[in-house]
């Protein structure tokens, strides 16, 4: 699975790049005042979603493999794999992975596919949280 992680890594050090794109508030030739990003920004503001859900999906499925010797086919088994995991490994609870894979796709997976909400500071703060995920699940499967 190294090449998930190297994949991962990648993504994730595009997205910065496409969040300052979406700060774009120039529109047909118009500029607009959105403090939250522009309607310019709207498909790099996407593609950051998009490729912020792919990394948490990829390294979710590193530790499920990693821990359970399984790869999820879905969500849905990611869930519970998750839920296992927690159950098996205390110190993986103590982490509250599913919690957090549950709060990070709603947001992420939403804004990727519905655009239900278009908040440029949002994105932001939740792929903070999503590489904070990810230092966690390498220090819980490097042991």
């Amino acid at each position: 699975m190294p090449e998930l992680w190297n994949n991962s890594e990648k993504l994730m050090s595009e997205i910065p790049a496409l969040l300052k794109a979406a700060e774009n508030t120039s529109y047909e030739g118009r500029t607009f005042t959105y403090a939250r990003g522009g309607p310019g920004g709207v498909l790099a503001f996407r593609e950051a979603s998009e490729k912020a859900w792919i990394a948490l999906s990829q390294v979710t499925d590193i530790m499920v493999e990693h821990l359970l010797h399984k790869v999820p086919k879905g969500s849905y088994e990611r869930r519970l794999a998750l839920r296992d995991i927690e159950g098996q490994w205390p110190e993986a609870a103590s982490k509250r992975f599913y919690d957090r894979y549950a709060a990070l796709t709603s947001y992420l997976r939403n804004n990727q596919v519905y655009l239900t909400m278009l908040d440029l500071e949002m994105l932001s703060y939740e792929v903070g949280r999503l590489n904070v995920y990810i230092a966690d699940v390498k220090t819980v499967i490097s042991k």
